[in-house]
């Protein structure tokens, strides 16, 4: 079932999809996950926008640890070059290393 069939309160779904993006982009302090989380944060297209993503991965970062593979995985994103604003806005989250939009948990519903 897709997350987007799923009802539920935006409160709740944000929460869960900061979550889940932290995960996914597997955030810890000081590391190529971190790098590429905020990378991806940058591409919000408002300054307030940017702020909210980047306290949210900040707010996260400290609930998990980070293997050795999964910071590997993330610097082959951040060194492949293909991880850029264009590619999160063409729909290319793969890019990334995301299987879905970021940018949905901070849009205002």
């Amino acid at each position: 079932m897709a997350l987007a069939s799923v009802p539920m309160k935006s409160g709740t779904l944000v929460i869960i999809l900061s979550s889940v993006l932290a995960l996914m982009l597997c955030v810890g302090c000081g590391s190529a996950c971190n790098d590429l989380a905020h990378k991806i944060c940058n591409c919000q297209p408002t300054r307030a926008k940017k702020d909210r993503c980047n306290i949210s991965i900040n707010s996260v970062a400290n609930n998990f640890n980070i293997s050795d593979e999964e910071e590997s995985r993330c610097q082959s994103i951040l060194d492949s070059g293909r991880c850029t604003c264009e590619a999160l806005d063409a729909g290319d989250f793969s890019a990334c290393g995301l299987s879905a939009d970021p940018m949905s948990v901070f849009d205002e519903s």
